[in-house]
């Protein structure tokens, strides 16, 4: 028969330390998590739109990206993940793609939806 001690236990094996570097690896990560999250939400939220006037004038802002067009000057104003069609007026110069602009305009229905005349010629902004 076989007998088993039951005056010395067996010795218990010591829980598995953590690498000293791994908690800083977790707060870091946290951190970047947090702060895609803020900046996905402010690109979801952003709008071109930067205010409405009384009279239907709007103040446009965002970054343009012209559109080729014949005798004419037009682009899509973005901010965010919105964006709206602006037609600037005869004799404006095309702004750069992809530079920060502020407009003055109206909305042109007979444009498309979500388009606007501009009343005054791009500037950065």
């Amino acid at each position: 028969m076989s007998s088993v001690d039951l005056g010395h236990p067996a010795a218990a094996e010591a829980p598995a330390r953590r690498p000293a570097w791994a908690l800083a690896v977790v707060v870091a990560a946290i951190l970047g998590v947090a702060v895609a999250a803020v900046v996905g939400i402010r690109g979801l939220l952003g709008d071109p739109v930067r205010s409405t006037a009384a009279d239907g004038t709007a103040v446009l802002a965002g970054s343009f990206a012209p559109v080729t067009c014949s005798g004419c000057t037009q682009g899509y104003i973005q901010d965010g993940a919105r964006s709206v069609f602006v037609l600037l007026p005869a004799g404006c110069p095309a702004p750069a793609g992809d530079s920060h602009v502020e407009v003055r305009a109206r909305p042109a229905p007979d444009l498309g939806k979500h388009a606007y005349r501009a009343l005054t010629c791009a500037h950065g902004g």
